[in-house]
């Protein structure tokens, strides 16, 4: 038994104009952070169990457009990130050798940024800053995400990528990959 009903569809021929907001001040450097955050609260996160094989895991992140997702562990906990650039990266092969399997056995837990390798920034700091503020985070740490954590209840409360900041001001923003030890030097060296 259908419970639903077709909807009448109207005729697009007079209609000329597009409607936008009022006039609601666009977003610049000075504005506040909150703006482009991604909100847990209000949006779902786009999670992956870590037992996912990587082949699996770099087709559905295509597929969905999807640059990065939160890794979790059967119980669902937080257990850190994947990017679709880490799938299809130098970091397979250095799996694959660590591991001694071959590249379809390998799982997004042997290829994901474990959490204690990220950066994140509290809600509360996060609250006060400028989306000026959070591009200078990101790129003194040469990330392209940057995960907002909610200490408090400890919990992640959500994120704010490159592509978003992008996308809502309308600028070029590149920020290259930082080397933050003496091994991620010698391995971008030794490829």
């Amino acid at each position: 038994m259908n419970e639903f009903k077709k909807l009448p569809t109207a005729s697009l021929a007079a209609v000329r104009n597009i409607m936008r907001p009022g006039s609601e001040k666009l977003p610049d450097l000075s504005s506040p952070a909150q703006e482009i955050l991604t909100d847990f609260e209000s949006t779902r996160p786009l999670m992956i169990e870590q037992s996912t094989g990587i082949v699996l895991a770099r087709e559905l992140m295509r597929r969905a457009h999807v640059r990065l997702k939160l890794v979790i562990d059967a119980d669902e906990q937080f257990k850190g990130v994947i990017s679709l650039a880490d799938l299809m990266s130098v970091k397979v092969m250095q799996a694959k050798e660590r591991t001694g399997l071959a590249v379809d056995e390998l799982t997004v837990g042997d290829i994901m940024t474990p959490k204690n390798s990220l950066h994140a920034i509290d809600i509360k700091q996060f609250s006060h800053a400028s989306i000026g503020d959070l591009i200078e985070t990101m790129k003194t740490f040469g990330e392209q995400h940057v995960l907002v954590v909610d200490s408090q209840q400890d919990c992640i409360r959500g994120i704010v990528s490159s592509s978003d900041i992008t996308r809502c001001l309308h600028i070029p923003l590149l920020i290259s990959e930082r080397a933050n030890s003496f091994s991620d030097v010698y391995r971008a060296v030794r490829g």
